[in-house]
């Protein structure tokens, strides 16, 4: 009995360019990976969107980093915006514990990048999540629809 398994790339649909809210649900070591710049030791950040698709499953995006804190390393990079601030010397000394990232809130800039087979959505930059501009937005669009009522009631009334 043979087993067949095979994959369609096109079953899959792509997460739209743009800005989007997100979540890291996932940090894994990946440990040595072949790269055109020789073998790696890399690090994988999974994110999950609050964008869904066409079945209601929120898209999924992952991204490798090599294995570094260098201050031009893409990690210590992504790290950094996602905390809002550099690292500190002290902090980069003691280590950083990227378990702390885990579940954390983010907006995420996906591209897309063509190649010969396929398209791919790919996380261009991490940025924080700024839950004070959420809260804000929200009141704004609140004191919006309460002065749009208001506006509304003294037409009404002849006002």
């Amino acid at each position: 009995m043979s087993l067949i398994l095979s994959h369609n790339p096109d079953q899959y649909s792509l997460c739209p360019e743009g800005l989007h809210k997100a979540q890291i649900t996932s940090i894994e070591p990946l440990n040595e990976v072949e790269t055109p710049f020789g073998i790696k030791d890399m690090i994988s950040i999974v994110v999950q969107t609050e964008i869904t698709d066409e079945e209601g499953k929120p898209y999924t995006l992952a991204t490798r980093f090599n294995r570094s804190l260098h201050e031009k390393a893409s990690l210590r990079i992504a790290l950094e915006r996602l905390n809002g601030r550099k690292f500190t010397p002290e902090q980069l000394h003691e280590g950083i514990d990227l378990e702390a990232f885990l579940g954390r809130r983010c907006n995420i800039l996906v591209v897309h990048n063509p190649t010969e087979d396929r398209v791919y959505a790919n996380i261009d930059v991490f940025m924080p999540f700024n839950e004070a501009r959420e809260i804000g937005t929200a009141k704004a669009k609140k004191l919006s629809t309460k002065v749009k009522r208001l506006e509304h009631a003294g037409e009404l009334n002849g006002v």
